[in-house]
């Protein structure tokens, strides 16, 4: 049996500290927790950005491998071919047209020089009339 405490006062301060003990343990368990949800939600925000990332990264490699099998068949450079081909047609119906263009301004230059040929020819055959009929030929 245990013999009576004649200081109360000791059980008093053993209980004090005991109550003071677990307030702070329970705040340390209380900020652990915290703690570890705040990693928690951070590990799945970066999990959730690490995912995306791999899916964007993946279609990427996607685009990169058909880019890359469209190069290898030569379908590029068939495609290439074929529009090289309809540019040089049409580059030559172009040429020809500006011939045709070059030759119809000749055509109409010289044109308009026959015609002022012309108008100044009959001018003077007007003038030549006018003058033989205003003024009598004497012989």
């Amino acid at each position: 049996m245990l013999a009576p405490l004649k200081d109360r006062s000791i059980l008093l301060r053993a209980d004090d500290e005991s109550t003071d003990n677990e307030a702070a343990l329970r705040l340390a368990l209380r900020q652990a927790r915290q703690a570890q949800r705040q990693a928690a939600a951070h590990g799945a925000r970066q999990s959730i950005a690490l995912t995306n990332e791999v899916a964007r990264l993946s279609e990427h490699n996607r685009q990169l491998r058909n880019r890359l099998d469209e190069l290898e068949n030569g379908q590029v450079i068939v495609a290439l071919g074929q529009q090289l081909m309809a540019l040089r047609a049409e580059n030559e119906a172009l040429l020809a047209a500006a011939h045709r263009v070059c030759s119809l301004n000749q055509a109409l230059h010289a044109t308009r020089r026959e015609g002022e040929r012309l108008a100044r020819a009959r001018d003077d055959a007007l003038d030549c009339l006018y003058d033989c009929t205003i003024q009598p030929v004497t012989p």
